[in-house]
């Protein structure tokens, strides 16, 4: 047991999370918000999601994302709610037979 401790790396991913995950296929928008060449010339991308939680999200994109990345990540209108955007950073970028897999952490916002 204290060798889990001492080393997470032996901790399944599933169990480190702090938010439950909920399967959401959902197109939503992305908006680049570093000062790199390639983010200058392309700024805004479409994001296909695999998956949401409170702590960030995990999608498919068509271009890849560097690691450490900052987006701004933009929700649509669902039917009586409200659209929204969060920002986050780009913790892996993955290729794939269907584009790139990202997955974002959110910034942690301060309750209201």
């Amino acid at each position: 047991m204290v060798a889990l401790l001492s080393n997470p790396s032996h901790v399944d991913a599933a169990e480190r999370r702090l938010f439950p995950r909920k399967d959401l296929q959902l197109q939503v928008r992305g908006r680049r918000m570093d000062h790199s060449l390639s983010a200058h010339r392309e700024p805004c991308l479409e994001l296909h999601t695999r998956d949401v939680s409170a702590g960030g999200l995990s999608a498919m994109s068509d271009r890849p994302l560097s690691p450490g990345e900052r987006l701004n990540v933009i929700f649509p209108r669902q039917g009586a709610g409200n659209g929204w955007d969060i920002q986050g950073r780009v913790l892996r970028c993955q290729p794939s037979a269907l584009g790139w897999r990202i997955a974002v952490e959110f910034d942690l916002r301060p309750a209201a």
